[in-house]
């Protein structure tokens, strides 16, 4: 029983929650089951697990660039609320759950994943949900919030909370599938992400603003103006003038807390120029693992489960349309900065703090998303409602938690936002945390 207990430990930590292993695990069992010679199954194994780093690395990058100027904005503008950063949820809600001794978060998602599986394996629905953070963050909220707002402990509630998980992994990315046909065709792929019900609302939304056939890809642009075709053009200069922007904004006392020794300015250039070398990084890593993963998840689906779907990471499909990503982040970002203005206008108790994380892979995402369906304008108009969306609906989500940290993927501003309210009437508010 101890040795299980330390294999299963070992997959939930070292496994599990690293994405090019875990990936380059499903990647081999792939070819070996095509039965690949071995060269071929090593040269697949590595490039998909590289490809992965790669990916991680252009992440971090977005990430840390985009981090310190919105912590700069916020300084500057004097804003103070609920954080909707999920990793920092994540570990506050991994400390409280230590109260009742379910801070084993990993065990839950092993357990979700392989009833996953066995949903993929005997129901029409085939998605297998293949992004191993986002399953760890999503056993840690669901476990937390089920506790939270109905109490419940021990075995009922890991049971209750592998259960779910494995439903919203399993259902809600098949769900998404069927509206993304315009832009991925007979490719086994959906989404694995936080993104799903969000996804499906901005693909009815952006239809409602324009049409799919006047893609942001085909956009025509006069004279100079062509140079922002080139992606990574186009986000070096329009990150560099909004970073730049927010830092002449901000003054070079705020932003030396950041900056230290540099000037400012070109502080601000840097960080902007960064994003642009952060999205040129994470497209290479994705393009080269989809190379390997798409062939081998054939073998792995063929064997354990006949026409599976692969549920994946949301940069993935920034390359659909990277044009659309871009000005899906951006329509975001404004939209996000709305709904901080819409609270505050409103008197709320509540104000959602935008973070870096939904701000970016949310916008990227739902903008392409938004563009398979209603081209340029669509992107536009709901990606920036979805923006107010996000930052209202995660100050509802707190308020009904009586909590000061909440995850702000859109998902959990839309679909659980609904759940956590009705288990509110059943079961009466939870009392305020300390946190």
């Amino acid at each position: 029983m101890q040795v299980l207990k330390s294999v299963l430990a070992f997959f939930s930590t070292q496994i599990f929650q690293n994405p090019a292993f875990f990936m380059g695990i499903v990647v081999l069992i792939g070819c070996l089951f095509q039965k690949k010679s071995g060269k071929a199954t090593l040269v697949s194994t590595i490039k998909a697990i590289v490809g992965m780093m790669i990916l991680s690395v252009g992440s971090g990058q977005l990430k840390n660039a985009s981090q310190a100027i919105i912590e700069l904005f916020t300084a500057r503008m004097g804003i103070q609320g609920v954080s909707t950063d999920m990793w920092t949820a994540v570990y506050a809600y991994i400390d409280e759950l230590k109260a009742i001794n379910m801070q084993n978060v990993a065990m839950v998602m092993i357990t979700a994943w392989i009833i996953n599986l066995i949903l993929a394996k005997i129901t029409p629905i085939k998605t297998i949900f293949l992004t191993g953070h986002v399953a760890y963050c999503d056993s840690a909220f669901l476990t937390f919030f089920l506790w939270r707002m109905t109490r419940l402990t021990g075995a009922g509630l890991f049971i209750t909370s592998a259960m779910v998980c494995a439903i919203y992994w399993w259902l809600f990315p098949s769900l998404l599938r069927k509206f993304l046909n315009p832009l991925l065709g007979d490719t086994p792929l959906t989404l694995g992400h936080n993104l799903c019900i969000s996804g499906i609302m901005t693909t009815q939304l952006s239809k409602l603003f324009g049409k799919k056939e006047d893609s942001a890809e085909n956009l025509k642009l006069p004279g100079w103006l062509s140079i922002f075709k080139d992606s990574i053009i186009a986000y070096s200069i329009i990150m560099g003038i909004i970073y730049l922007v927010i830092t002449l904004l901000c003054g070079p006392a705020i932003v030396a807390k950041k900056a230290g020794s540099a000037n400012y300015i070109i502080y601000g250039l840097t960080q902007g120029f960064t994003m642009a070398v952060g999205v040129y990084i994470l497209l290479a890593g994705v393009r080269m693992f989809l190379n390997e993963l798409i062939p081998a998840f054939k073998g792995f689906s063929d064997k354990l489960v006949p026409g599976a779907i692969a549920a994946v990471d949301s940069p993935v499909f920034w390359s659909y349309a990277p044009t659309a990503a871009l000005l899906g982040f951006l329509c975001t970002v404004i939209g996000q900065f709305v709904g901080v203005g819409i609270l505050a206008a409103c008197g709320s108790s509540v104000i959602a703090i935008p973070s870096v994380i939904p701000l970016f892979f949310g916008g990227c995402t739902l903008g392409v998303f938004a563009n398979s369906t209603g081209g340029w304008k669509g992107t536009i108009g709901a990606t920036f409602i979805m923006g107010i969306v996000v930052i209202c609906g995660s100050a509802g989500l707190a308020a009904l938690l009586n909590y000061n940290f909440v995850p702000g993927h859109s998902d959990w501003s839309t679909l659980w936002l609904v759940v956590i309210a009705v288990l509110r009437l059943i079961f009466g508010a939870p009392s305020k945390s300390a946190a």
